[in-house]
This record gives C-alpha cells, structure tokens and sequence, in this order.
C-alpha cells in the first residue's frame, strides 16, 4: 500500500490561524460568525456544514442557544430516514472563543463550537487557501463563503476525508438537492455547488487591511492602486499581473510599492490580467483578483418597438388543441445599424483564436468516445453496391433480389451495427463499473442482448428502459382495423402490446446464457405511468460525484446503420436523475419486461 505523505495538520493550522487574526496582518477581527447546516436526529447533531467567518464585530456576552436555530420550529425532512431533519442555526463566538474552540479539536478530536458537541466525519486539516472574489465567472467556493467580493480571503479547512455521515448526499443527488433547496430559503449558500465539501469545518478571513483598484492608464498599461486601512502603517508589497490566454502566459510583470500605483507593462490595452499582491514583510497574500478587462469601445443601437404598426407584424397559423388553425401574430423589431465608439485593439491573432473550429482534436474526442459519427465512413462502399446492384438489374431483371434483402446487404448491415455497438461496449468498459443505464423508447430484447449483456463488471445493477414503441415502418395495419369501433381498437393495442412484451421476455429468456454476473432489470413504460420520453441516451451511474451520460443519437436498433452522433453530454447527473424517476414510477410487476436475480436466477 502506498504510504500517505501528511503535509498539513491541525497545530499547522491553529498556528496559522494565529497568525492570520493577528490584528492589522490581514483584519481586525473582534468574533467569529458560524453558520450551522446540521442533520437533526433526535438529540445527536451532525454536521453537514460549518462555516466560521472572522469579522470585526464585538460579540454578544451571552448567546441565547435557544433563538439560534434560523430555521426555527419547521421540520425539513433531509432524508428517506426517519426522524431524519435540517437545524440551521447561527450565533457568534468572541474570538479568543473561537481560538480555544479549534485548541480542543486538535488535542480531543471532537468538534464543540457551542455547547454540545457535533458529529463529524473524520476531518483532516489541509493547506491554507486563497479565494477571490467572483469575476465574469462564478467560482464555486463563493457560494459557501460570506461576501466575499472584494480583495478575497483566506480559507482554512477541516476537511471531512471520509465522509461517513454525508455519504447519502452523494450517493442519491436529489436529497442534496432538496437539503440546498431547503438552506437556500434561509441563508445565500449553495449546498449542491460543491459537495465535496460537505461535512467540513470552513474558516474564513476576509482581507481587510488593504483595497486596492485596477484600471488602465493613459498609456494603455495595466495599473494597480492600493490604499491601506487607516489603522495599518503601509508596508511593502509586490505587485504582479499575468495575463493567461489559450492556455499560455502572453504577458507578465511585477512591481514593488509601498502606497500608490504600480503600472505594470503587459501590452494589453483592453486588460485581461489577474492581478497578485504579496506582502513582503508578513509573507501573506493580501489579494488576488480574476482576470479584469477595460472597455475600449462602445457599441450602440437604436431598436424601434413597430408593434403597434399593423405593417410590421407577422402573422401566421398555429393549431390549437383541438387541431383548429388559429391566426397568430408577432410584432417585430427594427433594428437599426450599430455605432460604434473608441476602438478595439488590433491583435493579429483575433478573431481566429476566439473562433477556434474545435476546442479539442476530433480525433482524441472520437479516441475517447466522447464524439462518434456513424453512417459517414460506409457511405463509398454503399454507393459503390449500390452501383453494382443497379448493373446487375441492367443485365437481368429477373434474377436480380432488392439490394437490402440480399444475404450480402443484410450481413453488411448487421456487421456494421455491430462495429457500432462495439464503442458502446468500450464505454461500459471504461465508465461502467458502478452500473449502466440505457434510457431508449424503441428498445427492445435484441438491442438489451447486443448491449448491456456486454457489460464485463460482475453484479453491477444494469438498467434498461422503453417505452414499447416499434421503429418507424414496423406497425402493419390490419385489413379490418377500419371497421373497429374506438374501444376494440384500445383493445387490440392492449393485447399487442401485452403480446410483445410477453415475446421480448421470452427472446431473453431464451438467450440468456448462465446470467453469471449479470444484474439486469427490463421495464417498459405503459399507459399514463410516469411521463412519454423521446431521447435516448446510455448513462453511467455514480455513488459520489456527477453521472456521465452519452447522448445516442438514434435508437439502439438502428445504431451505426444511419448517420448520427454519439456525443457526450455535458451534464449527466440531471439526465441520471430524470431516468431514475421515471424508473421508480414504474416499479411493480405491470411494468416489468424480465429481470435476473443477484444470485444469476432469472425472472419474468
């Protein structure tokens, strides 16, 4: 086993700690605010989040312990569990409180920030952590911290490794989900933005000492001022921006100052940079910024609202209900010519970057499975059969079969689905070790034999889903269909699709095998149950992070015979959700096309 290198503890951390509280270093901090996001079971509290923000605030001399709760007297269910609920409670301790309070922790291993102690995983101190405010792009780590919009702060943490009493957060997401929803009605923090830290103890020191503007200067440079709080003496700090863009550094530059600006070169008028001030003296970080940019031009329209104008609108028919054409109209806008003020400046490598064709190669895509076309690689050798089969009918008419009911057509189809259904053999592969899921409304036992059957991870729940719908060009309507009253027709759909149903158990119970190591359930949506569904997709499950899913592009049984687009899809974890509720409203035998046991048994 390889041994585990432990860089940061808990005495690192209340020795940093110290340091950072000390007054002027990057604040002035009187108290400690926590906010409590606990799992309520009777009397035991558990943490589900903590968050402790240094401030300059004198702290009451007493807490009320019984007002604490911001939640109150409401009962949020947290879980499936019973007597299973959400407390949120805040109050504020004296800092010297605080301090003491993190002492304990690190000599006992038990967390009591006020009089009764927490339940916590097992936590762990990690390195120290700078966290800068938001810029064009929201960082996670400001859904969890307070206000934190200006030079930034310092974060300690106690790190939850092993995540013991939140696992059932991780492992069914909608209960993460439905607790953020819940926290979200009472304070401004995202539970569900960064589960990886739930269960942990998170100490935030905002910088306070210092604040600092960034702008451009007369010469087009990058310039940083900064002002110090009026109780600190200035002390000596390095100045530095990058500007990072298409993942190289472009330009670099760093500066010492005292008080003032520093302008630093980097050859960019419109700005892009992130800007760094070290403290010389303390050795501490005092801000960091995200990349900022400077307006050098402006772009003006002038947009005329023609609504009213009976000219100016466009009318057209939409049906209804009922099916009846009813008259639409949309009143447009005339947009007129765009002006523009100032200038951009001229970057030869623009706008080709920014208008890059492929953020990565297609080839490393298509290697790792993520973008796949099919039904474009055959189309030469279908042209040139189909040319062959158009000589042979010049020749002789008679003895010439249809080119797709040929023995040759019908084996070149077959094997080039095959050769498909091959990269979704190589996912299952790679992603599949905690279970696959295929979501397709045309599936039927053929396509789950050519596909989940090749699943090659032992027990793994496998999953199928259809709606029993037959491929377009299947149904054949009977002779006397016509003379049926409405009622006989449901009939009949209901005992066809009764019929196919039956015959889809049966085809897998014929060709089953031994199921060794095979964990597969086949339903089937009927009726009115759940809710119809048109895409398709294969989803890979996942007991803690996000599910990966793959978009198919067609039905399994057409895969690979036409053109489509086997993708992945950005976020899988919805889609995982959406199957798995429409999963569980068709629990019961109605629903159920033919299922192993765990031990390899099988059931219809």
């Amino acid at each position: 086993m390889q041994k585990k290198m432990n860089v940061w503890d808990v005495p690192r951390t209340l020795e940093k700690l110290k340091e950072l509280v000390e007054p002027g270093v990057v604040g002035f901090y009187r108290s400690v605010e926590i906010t409590e996001i606990l799992m309520v079971r009777g009397k035991v509290l558990t943490n589900l989040l903590t968050v402790a923000v240094a401030e300059p605030l004198e702290a009451p001399p007493e807490i009320d312990w019984k007002s604490v709760l911001l939640n109150g007297d409401m009962r949020h269910k947290l879980s499936h569990e019973k007597n299973s609920t959400v407390g949120i409670a805040q109050y504020r301790l004296p800092l010297s409180a605080f301090l003491e309070k993190v002492e304990v922790f690190g000599a006992t291993n038990q967390w009591v920030p006020g009089t009764t102690p927490i339940q916590t995983g097992s936590l762990a101190a990690v390195a120290p952590q700078f966290v800068p405010a938001d810029g064009q792009h929201h960082h996670p780590w400001n859904g969890f911290l307070k206000n934190n919009f200006f030079e930034g702060s310092h974060v300690l943490e106690l790190f939850d490794a092993d995540k013991q009493h939140v696992q059932f957060l991780l492992e069914e997401s909608r209960w993460l989900s439905k607790l953020a929803e819940v926290v979200g009605r009472y304070l401004p923090i995202k539970m569900d933005g960064m589960s990886d830290r739930l269960g942990n103890v998170i100490i935030q020191l905002p910088v306070t000492v210092m604040s600092t503007e960034v702008h451009r200067s007369p010469q087009g440079d990058h310039a940083v001022a900064v002002a110090w709080h009026p109780d600190v003496s200035p002390r000596r700090v390095r100045v530095s921006a990058e500007i990072w863009k298409d993942s190289t550094v472009t330009s670099f530059d760093s500066a010492v100052i005292t008080t003032g600006e520093a302008t630093l070169q980097l050859n960019s008028p419109s700005g892009g940079a992130r800007t760094h001030i070290w403290d010389e003296e303390k050795r501490i970080l005092l801000s960091a910024t995200p990349a900022v940019t400077f307006f050098t031009s402006l772009s003006l329209s002038v947009s005329i609202d023609q609504s009213r104008d009976e000219k100016a609108e466009r009318v057209f028919l939409l049906p209804d209900s009922k099916g009846t054409l009813v008259s639409e109209s949309l009143g447009l806008i005339d947009d007129k010519p765009r002006q523009v003020i100032g200038g951009t400046p001229y970057d030869p490598r623009e706008p080709w970057v920014s208008q890059r064709i492929f953020s990565e190669s297609v080839a490393s895509l298509k290697e790792r499975k993520e973008f796949v076309q099919y039904g474009l690689d055959q189309s030469r050798d279908q042209d040139t059969a189909r040319q062959q089969a158009e000589k042979a009918i010049e020749t002789d008419d008679d003895d010439t079969e249809s080119e797709d009911s040929t023995p040759e057509a019908i084996s070149r189809k077959l094997t080039t689905r095959m050769a498909a259904l091959n990269d979704l053999h190589t996912l299952m592969k790679r992603h599949g070790k905690e279970g696959v899921w295929l979501w397709d409304p045309y599936l039927n036992a053929d396509d789950v034999l050519r596909t989940l059957f090749f699943c090659p991870y032992y027990g793994v729940p496998l999953r199928a889903l259809t709606a029993g719908q037959r491929p377009p060009g299947c149904e054949q309507k009977r002779k006397d269909e016509d003379a049926m009253s409405q009622r006989e027709r449901q009939r009949l759909t209901r005992e066809l699709a009764k019929k196919r149903k039956r015959e889809q158990g049966e085809q897998l119970d014929a060709a089953k095998g031994n199921c060794h190591g095979l964990q597969l359930e086949f339903r089937i949506r009927e009726g009115s149950a759940g809710w119809p569904f048109h895409d398709r997709f294969i989803i890979f499950p996942r007991a803690q992070g996000s599910a990966l899913a793959w978009s198919l592009g067609t039905s399994i049984n057409s895969f690979g015979n036409e053109h489509h687009i086997l993708q992945k899809v950005s976020h899988g974890e919805p889609i995982a959700q959406a199957f798995k509720e429409l999963w569980e409203r068709l629990e019961g035998e109605k629903y159920l096309v033919w299922k192993t046991h765990v031990d390899g048994g099988q059931e219809q």
